[in-house]
C-alpha cells in the first residue's frame, strides 16, 4: 500500500514502482530483502530494538516467534547530508553528548542518526521535511510536558523514554532520512508496555506536534468508557465489599499479573470519573481503615521501595492511595499510617527530577493530609522545588504542587 511504500522510500529501499535499469545485470536488479523483520498478513512489521532489550527491563509488544537479524547495518556517508554529522547508535560511553541537568526542561538534541537501511518503521511514524533535529526535539518535548508525560531523553541515541499518566511505556525515536529524504527528520513512536485508549490520542498529539500541526489540549477526563451514573444503574446494593473481597484474593496470589489486575481494578473503583461518586467514596473510605487487609497491602507496596516500579505495581498503588485520600475521608486515616507514609511521599517529591510522575502522585497524596500536618514548613520547601521541576518538565506536577502550596500558605 501507499503508506508502506512511502516508509520503504524513507529507508532508501527501492520499491516496485521505482525505475530498474534494463541491462540484464542480475545482481543490480536484485530486490533487497528485509531479513530483520517479520511480515504479517496484515502488513504490520514488528521492530525489535536489541539495545533496548539489553539496557532496560521492558516487555516489548511483539510476536513470540520473531527472530531478529544480527547482520551489521551499513550507514550512508555523512558528507552526503547537510543536517550535521552522523551519530552512531551503538552505546559508546566515551562519545555520549553532555546532557543537561535533570531539572532542566526540553530535549536538547543537536544531531540524529541516519535511518538504518533495513530498519522497518512502525506505522506510527511521520516524515518532517526541511527541519533540524533540534527543532523537532523541541516540539516533541513541549507536547510531552503539556500532556504530563514523563520523559527521559537520550541524546546519544536520539531517543525519549516516556511514561504516560495511564502507565503506558513508549519510546520516541528521531532519525535522518536517506537519499532523497535526507532533507528531513523521521519521528517514530513505539509502544512498549501497558494499554490505554488514551494512548492513541497521546501518540497522535506527538506526531502532529512534530509536524508542526495544531494539537488540541489534553482531555482531563480519566474515564476510558462511557460513564453510567448511579441513577441509571439498576443494581441497588453497593458492590464495594464484594469487589474488595475479590481484589483481596487476587493480591494474595504470588503472581505479578494477578497483583497488577487487582491494583488496576482498585484504581478504577476509587476514581469517581469511572465508577461514580457513591461507589468511589465507599471503596476509598474502606481502604483507609486501619484494619482493612486490602488497604494494608496497598500501603505496604508504597512504603516498600523495593516494590517493582518498572512494571507499574508501585505507581498503581500510589494512584489508589491518592484516590482514596482525595475522595474518601482523609481524617479517618490512622495516625501511625499517616506518619509512616509521610517520609515516603516527601522522598518521592525530592526525587521529582528523576521521576516526575511518581512525584505528581505523591503530591496528590499529600494534598488531603496538609490541614493536619505537624510541620507544614517542611512540606513547603519540598513542594516548591518539585513545582519548579514540574514547570520545566511536567504540567501535572506543576499544577498539583501549586495547589498544595496554596493549602500550606492558607493554614
Amino acid at each position: 500500500d501507499e503508506s508502506k511504500t512511502q516508509k520503504q522510500r524513507w529507508c532508501g529501499v527501492s520499491t516496485m514502482s521505482d525505475e530498474i535499469p534494463n541491462d540484464n545485470n542480475e545482481e543490480d536488479n536484485q530486490i533487497p530483502s528485509f531479513s530483520g523483520m517479520t511480515d504479517f498478513s496484515n502488513g504490520v512489521a514488528i521492530n525489535v530494538d536489541v539495545e533496548e532489550v539489553v539496557d532496560e527491563p521492558t516487555r516489548r509488544i511483539g510476536s513470540s516467534g520473531f527472530t531478529p537479524s544480527f547482520e551489521p547495518v551499513s550507514f550512508a556517508d555523512p558528507q552526503a547530508f547537510n543536517m550535521g554529522p552522523s551519530v552512531d547508535t551503538a552505546p559508546v560511553k566515551a562519545m555520549t553528548q553532555t546532557a543537561p541537568s535533570l531539572s532542566s526542561g526540553g530535549w536538547h538534541l543537536q544531531t540524529a542518526p541516519v535511518l538504518p537501511e533495513f530498519h522497518p518503521l512502525e506505522r506510527s511514524a511521520v516524515f518532517v521535511p526541511f527541519i533540524t533535529p533540534s527543532e523537532v526535539a523541541k516540539r516533541v518535548s513541549n507536547i510531552l510536558k503539556e500532556r504530563s508525560i514523563e520523559a527521559h531523553f537520550d541524546n546519544n541515541k536520539a531517543k525519549a523514554k516516556c511514561r504516560s499518566a495511564q502507565n503506558v511505556d513508549f519510546r520516541v525515536f528521531l532519525y535522518r532520512g536517506q537519499k532523497e529524504f535526507s532533507h528531513g527528520i523521521i519521528v517514530e513512536v513505539q509502544r512498549r508496555y501497558g494499554a490505554s485508549v488514551h494512548f492513541y490520542s497521546d501518540q497522535q498529539a506527538i506526531l502532529n506536534a512534530a509536524e508542526g500541526k495544531p494539537v488540541a489540549p489534553p482531555d482531563g477526563n480519566t474515564a476510558e468508557i462511557p460513564f453510567v451514573t448511579d441513577s441509571e444503574d439498576d443494581y441497588e446494593s453497593s458492590p464495594s465489599r464484594a469487589t474488595l473481597d475479590f481484589v483481596k484474593r487476587m493480591l494474595n496470589f504470588q503472581g505479578y499479573d494477578s497483583n497488577l489486575l487487582a491494583l488496576q481494578t482498585l484504581s478504577s473503583l476509587t476514581d469517581p470519573a469511572k465508577m461514580g461518586v457513591k461507589t468511589s467514596k465507599a471503596v476509598s473510605h474502606q481502604l483507609i481503615q486501619p484494619n482493612d487487609e486490602v488497604g494494608t497491602k496497598v500501603f505496604s507496596l508504597i512504603v516498600d521501595k523495593s516494590a517493582d516500579e518498572d512494571f507499574h505495581l508501585r505507581p498503581l498503588a500510589m494512584t489508589v492511595l491518592a484516590n482514596a485520600l482525595q475522595y474518601g475521608d482523609s481524617e479517618s486515616i490512622h495516625p501511625v499510617m499517616r506518619e509512616a507514609v509521610r517520609p515516603v511521599l516527601l522522598r518521592e517529591l525530592k526525587a521529582a527530577a528523576s521521576n516526575p510522575q511518581m512525584a505528581y502522585l505523591a503530591a496528590r497524596c499529600i494534598e488531603p493530609l496538609i490541614p493536619d500536618d505537624h510541620n507544614a514548613a517542611d512540606l513547603y520547601s519540598v513542594l516548591d522545588t518539585a513545582q519548579q521541576i514540574g514547570e520545566a518538565r511536567h504540567n501535572g506536577l506543576r499544577d498539583q504542587c501549586e495547589k498544595c502550596i496554596r493549602l500550606v500558605e492558607t493554614r
